[in-house]
């Protein structure tokens, strides 16, 4: 049942994920359309369709094009999303996320980094990966909690073991 204070209903939300902020970068040698591809696989077949991808051209260190894609999830979509990214990664980068979880997550912001192969994406694997040629996510939890509480999301949610 829902709280009443002063009049009014507040309805709890039952998400622990706030927002799921996606984001790549295309450099000139690579198909726009590929890498999109790559940056959708995060997300449920269901979302893709919904979200609006904002791109911004920007200039390389010896002028070259490059093509930052960005996407934005919040609530519920959100938290779906990064049940789906954890249904695709394997158990092997589900330990590595564990053992490293306390330098990933940055307890002030209530954020959570991650850096997945971008090609390895685009064929339908989420492999963490720590380098250039990434798909970065970053996982925005409610409430910004301690890292003990972030990481009990991360089990619920199935991103660590």
């Amino acid at each position: 049942m829902p709280a009443v204070v002063q009049g009014q209903v507040i309805v709890a939300s039952l998400t622990r994920v706030r927002s799921l902020e996606l984001a790549v970068h295309a450099h000139a040698t690579e198909d726009l359309r590929k890498v999109e591809e790559a940056l959708l696989k995060f997300l449920p077949e269901d979302v893709r369709n919904k979200v609006r991808i904002e791109r911004v051209t920007l200039e390389g260190h010896h002028g070259n094009p490059i093509v930052r894609m960005n996407l934005v999830l919040e609530g519920e979509d959100a938290e779906r999303a990064v049940k789906h990214i954890a249904s695709m990664m394997d158990d092997t980068d589900k330990l590595l996320l564990n053992t490293s979880f306390e330098a990933r997550y940055d307890e002030k912001s209530g954020k959570l980094f991650l850096r997945f192969s971008k090609q390895e994406a685009y064929l339908g694997r989420l492999r963490l990966m720590d380098g250039d040629d990434v798909v970065r996510v970053v996982v925005g939890f409610r409430g910004s909690p301690n890292t003990e509480k972030a990481k009990r999301f991360a089990r619920e949610l199935g991103l660590v073991p």
